[in-house]
């Protein structure tokens, strides 16, 4: 039997994911749950808010059988090399026959004929998209316009609004483009809170609690705190003065049990990038020179920095001095990200996502769910890391290369987590893969 796949970040783990989970083990009672988490670096170009190890215990207890990781070098890319590294990541266990994602459209129909179209691309569209960029339109604007040029009499542009809604485009356009024997499957979402800021009832974002984490405070163990004059005229966040403890927020949105694990734990502490950005401002001053080097730094955005004539002393003004209407402010920190952890255009340069992975690196799994890893073992077209020390003399120069790069880069999570916190993560030599 072949099982469902899910790609995630659990960062962190809310009741939206526990909705999700218990949805498709209602719709799917036979089959376990894979999932393909990111883990220390995250898509919107950020450190993850816990650490990995801490994200696989809550995956585990929210109900996932097996946690691997989503390559590092592809956690923290665009949508597009996000999802299809995440889904061949997944098809390459040979375990998993079905994907199934959030999504605000529930016509799979629908999605898989913007998927097929966005593939082919056609000169039309091409030529639209281009107008609408050089009249000053954002690309997601840009796109939306076109789409609706293309498909005037449909509802396209409208579903392109929606950020799940495109990331699920992308899922589909990675399991056609490299032809893989994966069934798509949405759960629909009950809201449209994707990255939104408010706090109020139990079915907030991701994005809102590490919103509510960094603005009333860094550590959950200890986070009664009064609210500044300056959180009460944030008008994108909705907190009412009865909620204003951040463990009452968390505790709302939060599994009880997740809850539970993230406070007894000694790593529920969370970093974010302005904690990294003495790093970023030490790179940008000495290699300001060499800034088109690094991945998804165009010319413009090396002269936008190399202009600043002396950088703000928090991230948020340094991407807010950058940001506009052709560059977000996630494109931005993936870029900076990409700098920190000295990722190059020659590291990213392959054509083919399929060559940059190799290997599956298990996080966690449970004890009843044991059988997973032979079933992988013997289905897998990948090396199967499960035990980190034995990696490098079991694995090929490549997959080798990629993971020492990989453990290199959770040394720079673990060092500044220590600076923050004086707490010790134990190194990716040193956790085992998590049992539970």
């Amino acid at each position: 039997m072949k099982h469902i796949g899910i790609i995630a970040e659990y960062n962190p783990f809310h009741n939206g994911h526990s909705y999700q989970i218990n949805e498709i083990k209602k719709i799917f009672p036979d089959k376990d749950i894979i999932i393909c988490m990111s883990g220390d670096y995250v898509q919107r170009g950020e450190p993850a808010v816990f650490p990995k190890a801490l994200r696989t215990k809550c995956a585990l207890s929210g109900g996932a059988d097996l946690v691997i990781e989503l390559p590092e070098n592809f956690a923290s890319a665009s949508s597009e090399h996000f999802a299809a590294a995440g889904v061949i990541t997944l098809a390459s266990t040979g375990i998993i026959d079905t994907l199934c994602f959030g999504a605000e459209c529930d016509d799979i129909n629908k999605l898989i004929k913007l998927s097929e179209f966005f593939i082919s691309e056609p000169d039309n569209y091409k030529h639209h998209l281009r107008n609408n960029l050089s009249n000053g339109l954002s690309y997601p604007k840009a796109r939306a316009a076109a789409i609706h040029t293309c498909f005037p009499n449909d509802d396209f542009d409208e579903l392109l609004r929606h950020p799940n809604n495109i990331l699920a485009i992308d899922y589909i356009k990675a399991i056609i483009r490299y032809d893989l024997p994966i069934k798509p499957y949405i759960i629909k979402r009950t809201s449209d809170n994707h990255g939104l800021l408010d706090t109020d009832g139990n079915l907030c974002s991701s994005s809102a609690l590490r919103h509510a984490m960094q603005e009333y405070g860094n550590n959950i163990h200890n986070l009664s705190c009064e609210i500044t004059s300056e959180c009460n005229n944030n008008e994108n966040l909705n907190i009412k003065d009865n909620s204003t403890d951040i463990n009452n927020i968390l505790k709302r949105n939060i599994p009880e049990n997740i809850y539970n694990i993230i406070k007894e734990s000694p790593y529920g502490k969370p970093i974010f990038f302005e904690d990294f950005y003495p790093y970023l401002q030490y790179r940008l001053m000495t290699d300001n020179n060499m800034l088109t080097g690094y991945h998804e730094i165009t010319e413009e955005l090396s002269n936008r920095i190399n202009n600043i004539n002396i950088l703000p002393d928090t991230f948020h003004e340094f991407t807010d001095i950058l940001s506009g209407k052709q560059i977000t402010h996630a494109r931005i920190r993936r870029a900076m990200l990409n700098v920190i952890l000295s990722r190059t255009k020659d590291n990213m340069k392959s054509s083919d996502i399929r060559n940059m992975i190799n290997y599956i690196r298990i996080l966690g799994v449970r004890k009843q769910s044991t059988h997973l890893i032979k079933e992988m073992g013997a289905a897998a077209s990948l090396p199967i890391i499960n035990k980190t020390t034995k990696a490098l003399s079991n694995l090929p120069a490549d997959a080798s290369s990629q993971f020492e790069k990989s453990i290199a880069d959770s040394i720079i999570y673990r060092q500044v987590f220590y600076n923050k916190y004086g707490i010790i993560i134990p190194t990716d030599y040193e956790q085992s893969v998590i049992i539970q």
